[in-house]
């Protein structure tokens, strides 16, 4: 009877996994008191989670009831269902963007949805110029020259491949950039039954931690010589432990990771378990980067914040994988078309499982079909199952996204990007585009 315990309950179950009963609780609070705002506005981010839209927007509406000028409300209906430009609903979200004394967190969130209004409205330059400004209003720094420094470390590594039993089941990595089709690849890997998934799990960022204090690492890869068998063995049992807590007992055959920065770790990922695979999901990087402009993370993924920054992690992180993948080798890591796979899906899942050590099962080509939760910004998306409505949104967004192209290094850069692309997509079987 204890509202706020049934919420603390809610919340624990939901990190956990149990969904079920964390939409149990939720419904428990909203029963003995159907004026609860709070409560039915996480059981709309749990049903949409879950790919119930009409369930998430009938959850939206009462907290609407209660609270006619909730931002978090209006912003998840639009998300559900894009509002007309001329509808009340978006009229009202203009005035409340401009309402003196609202919290940064609730205007960020009105702009953003602004922008996507007007995106569908086909304004595509007032929907960046409501994108930036969200954007201006997110909390968080990204600091590039610890970025730079990170990935010179690395350069500098003594990186190569590890040999050794793992012990426990497979790991695979599902890394990339944020926004560029992890979600989706994630989906489609554990529409397998021998494969689960602990999500966005930072149990390898815990863990690497733990072997950086442990070994006195104080450049980011002193580990790389220092750390001993002995330490490797317990933070395997470890990792396996924290996977335990997101999947249960006993594990599948073979477990996907998918934090989409691990990309940056795939050194230390291969260390800990000689038997992993690492599939980097690599996007046109002007449409990745369109998509992480016009995405409120809140609070995460500073570097997002502008063009300039965009460009200069994304470079980062393509400079990262090209040594990882000559010094670790395909065998261990996979550079994934996003545009092969949503082209000749068949094919490249075939291609994919094949990296991962996985049979062939056609469940596969229906990642949309799961019944897991979406615990991403992709949510939406992934639900739509494989196709090519993601491919080319930049080409509206040109003009805008010019400052992006000159800092990723201009037109040499992404062409250089595309050839790799291409070469990648052809090795792996792809039809040329």
């Amino acid at each position: 009877s204890n509202p706020g315990l049934l919420d603390d309950m809610a919340s624990c179950y939901w990190n956990l996994g149990d969904h079920d009963t964390a939409l149990k609780l939720l419904h428990l609070i909203v029963q003995d008191a159907p004026g609860n705002t709070a409560a039915w506005g996480k059981i709309g981010a749990l049903l949409i989670s879950a790919g119930d839209n009409d369930g998430a927007a009938t959850a939206f509406e009462r907290v609407l009831k209660g609270n006619p000028k909730s931002v978090g409300a209006l912003a998840a209906l639009n998300r559900i269902e894009v509002f007309a430009r001329d509808s009340h609903r978006a009229r009202l979200l203009r005035k409340l963007s401009q309402k003196p004394g609202l919290p940064a967190t609730d205007r960020a969130t009105a702009l953003n949805a602004l922008g996507r209004i007007e995106d569908k409205a086909g304004n595509t330059t007032r929907a960046f110029g409501f994108f930036r400004k969200s954007k201006a209003l997110t909390p968080g720094s990204y600091d590039a020259d610890a970025m730079e420094r990170h990935v010179a470390a690395q350069l500098r590594s003594p990186v190569s491949p590890a040999s050794g039993p793992g012990g426990g089941p497979r790991v695979v990595f599902v890394t990339g950039l944020p926004r560029s089709g992890t979600t989706l690849v994630e989906r489609i890997l554990t529409r397998h039954p021998e494969i689960g998934t602990i999500g966005e799990s930072p149990a390898l960022q815990q863990v690497l931690q733990d072997i950086r204090r442990r070994t006195g690492d104080t450049t980011g890869w002193n580990w790389a010589e220092r750390v001993t068998p002995k330490q490797l063995e317990a933070a395997r049992a470890h990792y396996l432990a924290l996977a335990r807590q997101r999947i249960g007992t006993p594990l599948p055959g073979f477990i996907i990771d998918k934090l989409p920065l691990n990309c940056l770790e795939m050194a230390f990922a291969q260390r800990l378990l000689p038997g992993a695979r690492i599939v980097f999901v690599s996007r046109h990087p002007l449409d990745v980067g369109l998509s992480l402009l016009s995405t409120h993370f809140h609070a995460a993924h500073a570097f997002s914040k502008t063009p300039e920054t965009i460009a200069h992690m994304t470079r980062a992180v393509y400079t990262s994988l090209a040594d990882f993948e000559d010094r670790l080798g395909a065998a261990i890591v996979r550079r994934q078309s996003y545009r092969a796979l949503v082209e000749t899906p068949e094919a490249q899942i075939r291609a994919l499982l094949g990296h991962v050590g996985a049979s062939w099962t056609s469940a596969c080509l229906a990642p949309e079909a799961g019944p897991d939760m979406v615990r991403t910004a992709s949510l939406t998306q992934v639900r739509a199952g494989i196709n090519t409505g993601a491919l080319n949104r930049w080409h509206r967004y040109e003009q805008e996204l010019a400052p992006l192209r000159t800092a990723l290094g201009g037109q040499n850069w992404i062409d250089d990007w595309q050839r790799a692309d291409d070469g990648c997509a052809k090795a792996q079987g792809a039809v040329n585009h």
